[in-house]
Parts: structure tokens; sequence; C-alpha cells
């Protein structure tokens, strides 16, 4: 049984230990930094596509979108609202098969997903950030069986796209 004093004192301990770990100097990276040029009101419109795939350009825009407001310091907005606007293409999507059994068939699977992305300022159109062939892979498992396959593959998809999202906005916002 735990004395009622203990129980108190093991919780002040937590919570003062919480309380301080934001001032250790660890942060989430993508979080610290803000948009170049001072931004603070974003415009994102659709992403263009140059893959084969369809619905890339989606995926990535509403990735990015989420990690940008999660990170705090930018606001969506439309039009005039804007600041600025931020451009993203999918330059390249590619699924190759990585390692094989010894049959032959694939046991697993490289998805290889490239943008450009840039940040432009809104009142005169000047470039404040871009970044070409930002490259993300991301492997996954093949079964041999079409329909999981192709599961497996949407799933691989959405995660190189969250994947490709933090890098973007980490890049934005950290300027590495």
């Amino acid at each position: 049984m735990v004395r009622p004093g203990r129980a108190a004192a093991a919780l002040a301990a937590a919570l003062l230990a919480a309380g301080l770990a934001p001032g250790c100097g660890y942060r989430i990276a993508g979080l610290g930094g803000e948009l170049p040029g001072g931004v603070r009101r974003v415009e994102v419109p659709i992403f263009q596509n140059h893959t084969v795939r369809p619905d890339l350009s989606r995926i990535l825009t509403e990735e990015f979108i989420g990690d940008l407001i999660a990170a705090g310091k930018v606001e969506i907005a439309h039009g005039e609202a804007a600041d600025a606007v931020v451009r993203g293409t999918a330059v390249s999507y590619k699924r190759d098969p990585i390692t094989f059994d010894e049959a032959g068939k694939a046991l697993e699977n490289r998805i290889t997903l490239v943008m450009d992305v840039s940040l432009e300022r809104r009142s005169d159109k000047r470039t404040l950030f871009a970044e070409r062939n930002v490259t993300i892979r991301y492997d996954y498992p093949s079964r041999g069986n079409l329909q999981e396959d192709d599961r497996l593959e949407e799933e691989a998809v959405r995660k190189a796209a969250e994947q490709m999202s933090q890098k973007l906005v980490s890049l934005m916002l950290e300027g590495f």
C-alpha cells in the first residue's frame, strides 16, 4: 500500500520533471524556426503532380498542410490574406522491388518520392525559399497477393507522404 504522503511526493516530482523538460534544450525538429521573410500566413494550393500516381498530389498537399499547422508557426490563408504561397511539385514516384526470395519473387519494395518546393512572397513574387529534388525512400513488404500488395503500397504511399511532409516543413522552418 502506498502512503498518501509518498504518492503526493511522487506526483510532485513527476510534475516538476515534466515542467523542467521543455527547458532542457531539446525540441521537436521542425517546430523551432520560422518561415523565411517573417511570413506568418501562407496559401498552399494543391501540389502539382508530374508522376504516374494520380492521387499523390492530394495526399502530399493534405499531409503538408497538416504538418505546417501542427508546427504552430504559420496560419493557412487564401488569396490576398496570405503573405506568401507555398508551391510544391511531385517530380517523381517510383516503386522498385529491393529484396527477393530464392525463386526471384519480390519480398520487399521501395517507394522513392521526389519533390520540389518553394515559398514565394505574394507582394513582390520574390522566392524566399526553394528546394529541389527533396527525396524520401520508404520500404515496405510484398506478400505476393495482388490485392494485399495494393493495400500495402497504398499504406506505404501515405507513410512516404507523411515523411516527405515532415521533411519539407522542417526544411522550410529550420533551413537545413
